[in-house]
C-alpha cells in the first residue's frame, strides 16, 4: 500500500469542507485533482471513503474512523513544524549564565539584553556565586560562561578579556577629598573603609597594595557588590576602591569617584570550558562579548 501525504491531506480538507470544490480552493489545485487524489486513496485502502448527498460529500463509517488517525497524523505532523521552528530560532535553547557580584549590576544584564535581542525565542538564566572559584566550578560542570575579574589559572578554560580598567576611588559627597584631581593610598591613611568581600580576588589585590605602602585603613565594612559598596559610601561610611569598566562609570548618587593612583586593574574577563562543544547559543553570546570588544 502506497498512501501518499497529498491523497491524505485531500482526504482530510474533504471532510472538513464537505465538497470537492471548496476543498479545492482551499489546497489551491483543481477540482478534477482533488478527486482523483480521492479516488487514487481509495484505491489504496480498498473501500469507500464518501456518499454523495445532493451537492455534498458524507464520509463512509469508515472514513470517519480513518479521518480520525489522519488527524493524529497530521497534528504531529505540525508539532513536529513547530519543533523544527523552535529549534531554528533557538526557541528549546538555554544559555547559563554565572558571575560573581562585581559584574551582577550592569555588565552581565548588559550582555543578556543584547543576546536576547538576537535570539528573542531562547531562554537565559543569570547565576551569581560570592568568588571566583565558585563561578570556574559551575562552568567547569554545566554552565556556558562565567565572568569575573581574572583570568582562571585552570588550563581547561577559554577566556576572552573584555576590558582592564583602571580601579577608582568612591568617597562620599563633600568628604574633605572630593576637590582632589587623583587620590593616593597615604590620603586614605585611617579612613573608614568599605571593602570587598575577603574572598574577592581583587579585594586581595587592594589589601596587598595598601600593605605594601604600609597605609593603615580603618577595616569597618564589607559587601559583595560594586553597587552595595556605593550605597555604603554615599551614606557617609566611609571610602573605598572600586573597580567598574570605562563604558559603565558614573557617579553613583550621593557619591564622588575619583581616579586613584594605584598599579592596579580592574578586568572584566568571560570564560568557557574547552571540554565541551559550546551550543549554538553559546557561540552567538560569545560573538556579542567580541563584539563588544571592538563595536562598529
Amino acid at each position: 500500500m502506497k498512501i501518499t501525504f497529498r491523497q491524505v491531506d485531500a482526504f482530510r480538507t474533504v471532510v472538513s469542507t464537505g465538497t470537492v470544490t471548496e476543498a479545492a480552493a482551499m489546497l489551491g489545485i483543481s477540482q478534477p485533482a482533488v478527486s482523483r487524489l480521492i479516488s487514487d486513496l481509495e484505491a489504496e485502502v480498498g473501500f469507500a471513503l464518501f456518499e454523495r448527498s445532493g451537492r455534498v460529500l458524507v464520509p463512509t463509517d469508515e472514513a470517519r474512523l480513518l479521518v480520525q488517525e489522519v488527524r493524529q497524523v497530521v497534528s504531529g505532523m505540525e508539532h513536529i513544524k513547530q519543533a523544527a521552528h523552535a529549534i531554528g530560532h533557538f526557541g528549546h535553547a538555554r544559555l547559563r549564565l554565572v558571575t560573581t557580584p562585581s559584574f551582577a549590576t550592569q555588565l552581565a544584564p548588559d550582555l543578556i539584553s543584547a543576546f536576547a535581542a538576537a535570539c528573542p525565542e531562547a531562554m537565559a538564566q543569570l547565576e551569581f556565586e560570592a568568588n571566583d572559584d565558585s563561578v570556574e566550578w559551575l562552568v567547569s560542570q554545566n554552565f556556558d560562561f562565567g565572568i569575573t575579574s581574572n583570568i582562571p589559572s585552570n588550563p581547561s578554560f577559554d577566556s576572552l578579556i573584555l576590558s582592564d580598567d583602571d580601579v577608582y576611588c568612591v568617597i562620599p559627597k563633600g568628604h574633605r577629598l572630593e576637590k582632589k584631581t587623583i587620590i593616593q593610598a597615604r590620603d586614605l591613611e585611617d579612613e573608614s573603609f568599605v571593602s570587598y568581600m575577603s574572598s574577592s580576588r581583587f579585594r586581595f589585590e587592594i589589601d596587598r597594595f595598601f600593605s605594601a605602602k604600609s597605609v593603615p585603613r580603618s577595616m569597618k565594612y564589607e559587601t559583595r557588590t560594586t553597587d552595595g559598596i556605593c550605597r555604603l559610601v554615599s551614606r557617609n561610611l566611609g571610602v573605598s576602591i572600586i573597580g567598574m569598566p570605562k563604558g559603565h562609570l558614573e557617579a553613583p548618587r550621593g557619591c564622588a569617584v575619583l581616579p586613584f593612583a594605584a598599579p592596579l586593574s580592574f578586568r572584566t574577563v568571560l570564560f568557557w570550558s574547552k571540554n565541551k562543544p559550546l551550543s549554538s547559543v553559546a557561540k552567538v553570546f560569545l560573538g556579542i562579548a567580541k563584539d563588544m570588544l571592538n563595536p562598529g
